[in-house]
């Protein structure tokens, strides 16, 4: 016969290993992610992409709109294992968010691969409570920077705002860090000499995260790994940083 010790204890370990296995599908996300990259189209020669861009606010109605969502969802599960890993999960669903828009708006991928790909993520979603990832909708590539600036604050799938309510404003704001540095990226790997992508945002959600400014400053810089060096390492160097430090720090 089990003890009641013992059962306690197999469901711990059954609980960490669904908990593993949720983080991991953020990363078998990204590959997907990246099988479905077809070839670069419109964004090698478009000079449409000012770097000017001033953090827009979210819309009152916006505002209403999250509150009901959030009113109307769930409870949410309480697992420490969960709660531990919140922050660096909240961080890995905006980079899965902003890399997938990009590599839809960049051309490299089909939204519909995109979005199986994101697809992959709604366990996590599910785990920490909030509602699913979703794309914005955009009316023209050379807006894309634009339209996703103001998606993030207007948080159309309330993703933001159930991460503020149900774990704490910081983690609200490491998913938005997370999106423009997974968006940024992905146009950095394709044109290394774009260092004014999303650039506000970089600065002002990196350091409302906490994010030392050391971490992400090289995604702003001329050239990421320096003249000839190769840009798409280094830009994946850049990330895998920002995600130890929100990994040590919690």
């Amino acid at each position: 016969m089990v003890t009641a010790t013992a059962a306690s204890g197999y469901s711990r370990v059954r609980r960490i290993l669904v908990f593993l296995a949720v983080v991991w599908s953020i990363g078998a996300a990204f590959l997907a992610l990246e099988a479905s990259m077809t070839e670069l189209s419109w964004f090698s020669s478009s000079k449409l992409l000012p770097a000017d861009i001033v953090l827009p606010r979210q819309s009152q109605a916006s505002l209403v709109h999250c509150q009901e969502v959030v009113r109307s969802l769930p409870p949410q599960a309480q697992d420490a294992n969960v709660a531990s890993q919140a922050s660096y999960l909240a961080w890995s669903l905006g980079y899965l968010l902003g890399s997938a828009d990009a590599s839809v708006t960049a051309g490299r991928a089909n939204r519909a691969a995109v979005e199986n790909a994101l697809s992959q993520s709604l366990p996590v979603t599910t785990m920490l409570g909030i509602p699913p990832l979703a794309l914005p909708q955009h009316a023209r590539s050379a807006y894309a920077l634009r339209e996703f600036s103001v998606f993030l604050e207007d948080d159309p799938p309330c993703v933001a705002a159930a991460l503020q309510i149900r774990q704490s404003p910081r983690h609200a704001t490491l998913y938005k860090f997370g999106s423009v540095v997974g968006f940024a990226g992905v146009y950095r790997r394709l044109v290394p000499q774009l260092n004014d992508v999303l650039a506000p945002q970089l600065r002002v959600y990196g350091s409302a995260a906490g994010i030392p400014a050391d971490l992400y400053s090289p995604l702003l810089a001329q050239h990421v790994a320096g003249r000839g060096a190769d840009d798409a390492q280094a830009v994946q160097s850049v990330v895998n940083r920002i995600g130890d430090y929100i990994k040590s720090t919690h």
